[in-house]
């Protein structure tokens, strides 16, 4: 009787493993086909919200001094980041921010790249877009810096591996990382917009 329970186990453990072994697609789904969005021939996220109550000039304001003291001047910025052109009347603001994105930061061991695009905004009362393009990765910790294009690499075609169910391991971890920090950067924004 020992034997058979000892055996039922055994066979439960081994069907159990497949499922643990998998990884969790509630996490992995906002990085798989779809997820990078190519407009033109160009990688561009874009998303509009709505600040209800909010003036025009208002969200401008307020999207200035967070894109002013969160990317141009963060604690990863670069020297080249800047705000490159400013409209309140328009209704635009526009930013080419360049810092470091890292994979990997602790004490023995660093894993980063230069990471340029660019930020626009059209702003309107009660909405704002934000759109995030010209995106650049450059190596330069290395003996022979090398730069990568977003359209060359984080794509469907480029980060996906041929079924499609998975990302690569290398453009996979810059495909991940980006859509992490757009994601950031737009939830900021959006936070900044609805804040009095």
């Amino acid at each position: 009787m020992r034997i058979q329970q000892f055996l039922g186990l055994v066979v439960a453990l081994v069907l159990a493993l497949p499922a643990f072994s998998q990884e969790p697609t509630s996490t992995n789904g906002k990085y798989m086909a779809g997820s990078v969005p190519v407009v033109d021939g160009q990688v561009r996220f874009s998303e509009t919200y709505t600040a209800e109550g909010r003036s025009a000039g208002q969200i401008y304001a307020a999207l200035k001094d967070f894109t002013q003291k969160t990317l141009v001047e963060g604690k990863d910025a670069l020297p080249k980041a800047r705000i490159t052109e400013a409209d309140s009347l328009g209704g635009q603001l526009v930013a080419s921010i360049e810092e470091y994105l890292y994979f990997k930061r602790k004490a023995w061991t660093m894993d980063r790249v230069r990471f340029s695009y660019q930020i626009i905004y059209h702003i309107s009362d009660g909405s704002f877009t934000v759109e995030m393009r010209r995106l650049r990765y450059t190596y330069d910790d290395v003996p022979e810096p090398e730069e990568l294009y977003a359209e060359d690499w984080i794509t469907d075609a480029e980060a996906l591996t041929r079924d499609g169910k998975a990302l690569t391991k290398k453009a996979g971890k810059f495909r991940r990382f980006t859509i992490d920090r757009k994601d950031e950067i737009f939830r900021g924004a959006q936070e900044a917009a609805l804040r009095d």
